[in-house]
Formats: structure tokens, C-alpha cells, sequence
């Protein structure tokens, strides 16, 4: 019986020698169909695929390049005798077997925490990590989450702490091993990307960053650097393989908005602004990350928002300045590279005209002259730059502000170079005809370094076109006044046009109408450019004759008030109709037409009642009963209509029930019916 025993002991230790020799050299040994399923189960039992065991060498399965795991150094001795171990092991053996000084790892084989399942449910596993951390102060390879990571490998052991988290019997050990983990990734200098995709937050892009695993993450990223300050990693070096600039930083702007994911929104910007700097990314090359080349229509109005891409790029522009000062960029200078001349000047032309960014825009503008004159930058290289060198531009500038622009840039020119005055209008008189010439002058007149010199060429022509006897109505086209606008009345030009009309038809003995110029050339601008005039006391004069000319024209015409009015636009004025300043105009015109037709004569409650009805009137009449200029008109139509409410027999009941939700409807009836009886003696 002895016999058979030693027989039957000497197999086992036989196989066990040569399992422990086969699976070192041939991975490939074949295994039990049972052996097989036992080890499936077991994994299957923590919720992990038996093929994760295996550390992968295949780069395409999520970027791991992890050796294969799952074999410890156990001799084969303490192999045979872990299996005449019992599974649960008693407490007293434990501390036998730390008190003789056993390894760590023949600790782990002998308490069978080597099977596939999850060591962290067993007994003694808590007691284990104590002992194989105090076994490490010499041998660090001994520590627990150093014999951990030989078994399962990063992948698997994270994944095994993350189900025992969520297990309150085991929620205590594990979130102890996951620091511990994390240190021993720092230890090691594991590359964050890894860490980023063994977090999976490669998966992961709406609420990442609120997922608690992406804030580990970017702590693990800070402690790797400040532990190793010599060799920073950068966390957008790992982000933007998943997620372009543009995205990833369209994301952080909109977390920087809430006080939960502000903080880690602030990082992420920060880090991809270092990262970009270390790694010498011009300002030019962040705009384009960025996506900005496409907002050409937006970018100065998104630099006023306090989360825009653009102030992002605003940020890294003035860090790169302080790193690389000899490279130095400006704003101007690299949407310049960007966008163009042209498209940059249309750009600040937009932006000029919205409140929120024209401070902006005006000092970009300033910039854009200094550049080109810091780059000594011609008046004629400028021209050609804005493409006013075009051939559409020979005959007549179709663009004014890319004009207004040049001529913005000959005046800080000729600041700059004053002696090249004489010689830049020279070229100027003799290179452009009368027409495209005197739009520039017309220009140049606005800037006192060169009004003088303007005015003199511009006065000359006009002896030239009176000595030629050049019609008037050709001569306010040659003077560019057609590209005046409504802004004409207050220019010298339309002044000296007006004599040059006088002096011709006295010359030659004609009776040209420098009104039907005027009316022919710039009819859709004749109620801005009067309006225009009248708010300014220099040309408020000028403003009245045009203004005369205009109703002598219609009266001439026989046009109708009510045409009038609309064409005053007084129809479009709503409840201000009363206080617009057109409708003097209109009643001022009406008056000349009831002189004038005594048989078609017209009140201006008529015309009123005609174009609204009488509820909307008397919201007009409130709106100008609070101006002091219109209140007492206010109170003479309104007496006006009750008038014509009389003859019409309207009753206070029939007012009320057409009126009475109206917030003046009570004063009004009440005035309304004194009226009545006053002009009636009774009440209807």
C-alpha cells in the first residue's frame, strides 16, 4: 500500500515538472476539453473573457502591446504542494507561512488566488496585500499590485478592480488597489494614451467630462509630470488622436460654462495651449486647428464671447509671442495670412458696424496700416493688394470701403513721408481718369494732411470742365458724387457743383435744374440725404432746398397727399408716425395741395383714417402725446376725430366695446362724451 502511494506521488510530481517546463516553452501545450471549460467558467464568473487573460501583442486591439501574463514564477515544488494545500486555508497557516518568510508569489500560488476567478472575493486576500507591501520595502517586485500585473496585466486587473468596486464586500480592498495601481503606472511611466484607452475613454465622447475615469486620468497625467518635470507629457497629444482641435476645444469652451466641469475644461485648454507651444505650432498653424478659416464672417464677433475658439486662439497667441519673442506675430497679421487683405478689410468692415465689436475693429484697422507701413508697403502695393488694380475698377470704384481703406493708408504714408506728397498725387492725377480720381479725392478731402492739396486739384478741374463746357449733369458724375450717397449735402463737393450749375448757365446762357441732377442721380437716397442734412446745423440750410425742390416737384405733378405719404415713408412709421420729421413734410405739402386744388382739398385726419384704422390712431396719438413737440397735434387730431365720430353717430357704449381694452380708452370716452353733449346737448 506504501507502495502504490510513493508510485502514485512520484506521477504527480513527474507531470507537474513537466506542465511547469511545457508551459514555459510551448504555449501551445494541448489542453483538456474539461481543463478548457473549468477555466472559461471561471473567468466568466467575474464577468472577464477568458481571451483577456493573454495580454495582447496585436496593435489593432485598442493599441496594447502588453507581454503574455498568466504564469508567476512559482517553482514547481510549491506547485505540488499547492495541491495538497487545503482551499480554504486556515489563519494559523497564514501566519505561519509570513512568520517563515515565504514569498509573496508562493504565498499567492499556496492560498490559490492563481485560479481565473477574481482574488479579491477570497479569504485572506486583504491579509495578502499587507504582507506582499511589506515584503517590497526590499523587493519591490514583490509588491501586491506588482504580482497582480504579472498575473492579469493592466487591462485585466483594472477591470477586475472596477467590478469589485461596485461590490460593497469588496469595495474597500479595491479602491485601495486602484491606487495603488495608479502609482504603479506613475512608478513605471505608463503612457497616458494606454491609460486613456484602458480607461476606454477612447469610447467616449459626449460627457466626458463629467466621466469620473477622465478625471483620473488628467490627475494621472499631472502627477506623471510632477514626478518626472523633465519629460512633460502632454494630454492633447493622447486627446487628439480621437478628437480634431476643433472639436475637442469647441467641447472645452462649452464645459468652461458650468461650475462642475469648468475647472477640468480650464486644464484641458491650458495643457493643449503648452502642448502646442512646446511642440513650436505657429499661431497661423492654431488658427487652422481650430477651424477658424471657416468664421471669416464670425471670428471678431466670437472674440467678444468669453467661450469662442477664438479666445482659446487669442490665449495661445499671446503665450507663443512670450516664448518665441523673435517670432512675434500680431492678429492682424496672421488673419492676414488667413483670410487676405481684401478679406480682412471686409471683415473689419462688417465689424465696424456692430456695437459689440467696432472698438475692436477700429483698432484692428489701425493695425492693419501700421503692418503694411512696418513692412514698407507701397501706396501702389497696398492698391494692389486691396485688388483695386482690378479692370471693373477703371472707369468707377465699385467698392468704397476697399477704396476708403487705400486712401486711409496714403494718409499714414504721407505722415510717415511727407516729401512724398507732391509726388504720390502726381502719379495719382496723371494714372486715373476724372471719375475714379475724384472718388479718391473725394476720399483724401476727409484727412487734413491732404485737404489742401484736394482742394486745389479738385478746383482746378472744375475751371477745366467750365472751360470745356461740360454739362452738369456730367460733371456730378466726373466728381464722384453719385458714390456720396446720402451723405452729398454736407460734402464741399456738391457746394462747388451747385456754383459750377450757376456759373454754367450763366456762362452759356442756360437753365439746367440742378434738382433734376440731383433727383435722376440719387432718387433712392432723397429722404436719408434731406434727414441727413437736417441734423447737422452746417447743412441744414441746404437740407430745406432740397426739400422744397422735392414738394415743388410733386405739386408740379399733381400727386396726391396720400401718395406723399407713403412716399415719405411715413406709412411704414407705425405708432411714430406723428413724430417723424417727414410728417411736417407731408403736412406741409398738403397745404400747398389744398392751395392749389381748392376742389380737391383734404384734412390730415382724412388722409390718416385712410391709411390706419381708428384704433391704431389713437396709439399714435398716445405715442406722441409724449413728446412735447407733438402733444398738442395729438390733441387737435384727436378732438379731429371725435368730430367725425359725432357725425358718424358713434356712441360711448359702441366705444367702449371697440376700444375699451385700450389703457387710454377711459380718459378718451370720457372726453369723448363732454364733446358730444357739448356740440349735441345729448348723449347717443
Amino acid at each position: 500500500m506504501r507502495l502504490l502511494f510513493l508510485v502514485c506521488l512520484i506521477f504527480l510530481v513527474s507531470v507537474v515538472f513537466i506542465g511547469a517546463d511545457t508551459s514555459a516553452t510551448n504555449p501551445k501545450v494541448l489542453q483538456s476539453d474539461l481543463s478548457k471549460t473549468a477555466r472559461y467558467q471561471g473567468a466568466s464568473n467575474i464577468g472577464i473573457a477568458e481571451h483577456r487573460l493573454l495580454r495582447s501583442n496585436n496593435k489593432s486591439d485598442k493599441g496594447f502591446t502588453e507581454e503574455r501574463t498568466g504564469g508567476l514564477p512559482v517553482s514547481g515544488f510549491e506547485k505540488v504542494k499547492t495541491i495538497f494545500t487545503p482551499y480554504q486555508v486556515p489563519t494559523e497557516k497564514l501566519q505561519q507561512w509570513i512568520a517563515d518568510g515565504k514569498s509573496a508569489v508562493d504565498v499567492f500560488q499556496r492560498l490559490h488566488f492563481n485560479k481565473p476567478e477574481s482574488p479579491l472575493y477570497k479569504r485572506h486576500f486583504a491579509e495578502w496585500v499587507k504582507y506582499a507591501d511589506a515584503s517590497s520595502a526590499s523587493n519591490p517586485k514583490q509588491s501586491a499590485i506588482s504580482i497582480l500585473t504579472d498575473k492579469y496585466g493592466d487591462y485585466e486587473l483594472f477591470s477586475i478592480i472596477k467590478a469589485a468596486k461596485r461590490d460593497e464586500l469588496t469595495k474597500d480592498i479595491a479602491f485601495e488597489l486602484e491606487t495603488k495601481q495608479m502609482q504603479y503606472w506613475l512608478a513605471n511611466r505608463k503612457d497616458p494614451d494606454e491609460v486613456f484607452r484602458l480607461f476606454e475613454l477612447n469610447m467616449v465622447w459626449n460627457g466626458i467630462f463629467k466621466n469620473p475615469e477622465f478625471t483620473t486620468w488628467v490627475k494621472y497625467v499631472d502627477d506623471l509630470n510632477t514626478k518626472n518635470p523633465e519629460k512633460p507629457t502632454w494630454m492633447y497629444t493622447t486627446l487628439t488622436k480621437y478628437f480634431s482641435d476643433e472639436v475637442l476645444l469647441k467641447k472645452t469652451n462649452q464645459m468652461k460654462r458650468s461650475v462642475y466641469t469648468n475647472a477640468i475644461a480650464v486644464k484641458v485648454e491650458d495643457d493643449w495651449i503648452q502642448g502646442g507651444i512646446q511642440s513650436h505650432k505657429s499661431p497661423y498653424q492654431a488658427l487652422l486647428d481650430l477651424g477658424l478659416r471657416k468664421q471669416a464672417d464670425t471670428i471678431l464677433d466670437m472674440s467678444t464671447h468669453e467661450y469662442s475658439m477664438v479666445r482659446t486662439w487669442m490665449k495661445y497667441l499671446e503665450v507663443f509671442n512670450e516664448r518665441y519673442p523673435a517670432e512675434k506675430t500680431t492678429m492682424i497679421e496672421t488673419l492676414t495670412k488667413t483670410f487676405g487683405d481684401v478679406g480682412v478689410t471686409n471683415m473689419l468692415r462688417t465689424a465696424k458696424e456692430q456695437e459689440s465689436t467696432r472698438i475692436l475693429a477700429t483698432r484692428m484697422e489701425s493695425a492693419q496700416l501700421r503692418m503694411w507701413l512696418s513692412s514698407d508697403k507701397s501706396t501702389d502695393d497696398v492698391f494692389k493688394l486691396l485688388k483695386l488694380d482690378q479692370r471693373e475698377n477703371f472707369n468707377l470704384f465699385g467698392d468704397k470701403p476697399l477704396l476708403n481703406k487705400w486712401v486711409s493708408f496714403i494718409n499714414v504714408f504721407i505722415e510717415e513721408n511727407p516729401d512724398k506728397k507732391e509726388a504720390i498725387f502726381t502719379a495719382m492725377t496723371s494714372r486715373f481718369m476724372d471719375r475714379p480720381l475724384n472718388q479718391i479725392l473725394n476720399e483724401a478731402k476727409h484727412f487734413p494732411s491732404m485737404d489742401y492739396t484736394v482742394t486745389i486739384i479738385q478746383m482746378n478741374k472744375l475751371q477745366g470742365y467750365l472751360a470745356r463746357r461740360e454739362p452738369p449733369e456730367k460733371v456730378f458724375n466726373l466728381l464722384g458724387l453719385t458714390a456720396e450717397g446720402e451723405n452729398i449735402l454736407g460734402t464741399a463737393q456738391f457746394k462747388w457743383w451747385m456754383k459750377y450749375v450757376e456759373k454754367f448757365n450763366k456762362q452759356n446762357g442756360k437753365r439746367e435744374s440742378w434738382f433734376k441732377t440731383l433727383r435722376t442721380e440719387l432718387e433712392y437716397a432723397r429722404f436719408q440725404m434731406i434727414k441727413k442734412a437736417m441734423q447737422n446745423p452746417s447743412t441744414v440750410e441746404i437740407g430745406k432746398k432740397v426739400e422744397r425742390a422735392w414738394l415743388n416737384f410733386w405739386l408740379e405733378g399733381n400727386k396726391p397727399p396720400k401718395d406723399v405719404f407713403k412716399d415719405l415713408h411715413l406709412d411704414k412709421a407705425g405708432e411714430r408716425a406723428l413724430v417723424d420729421p417727414n410728417f411736417n413734410t407731408w403736412t406741409t405739402y398738403m397745404d400747398a395741395f389744398n392751395l392749389k386744388h381748392p376742389n380737391k382739398q383734404t384734412t390730415v385726419i382724412d388722409e390718416l383714417r385712410a391709411n390706419n384704422y381708428d384704433r391704431f390712431l389713437l396709439r399714435m396719438f398716445k405715442e406722441a402725446k409724449n413728446h412735447p413737440s407733438t402733444e398738442n397735434l395729438a390733441l387737435t387730431l384727436e378732438n379731429e376725430l371725435f368730430k367725425k365720430w359725432i357725425v358718424e353717430k358713434k356712441t360711448a357704449e359702441y366705444l367702449h366695446q371697440q376700444f375699451g381694452d385700450l389703457d387710454t380708452a377711459a380718459e378718451m370716452i370720457q372726453r369723448y362724451s363732454k364733446k358730444l353733449t357739448a356740440m349735441t346737448g345729448n348723449t347717443l
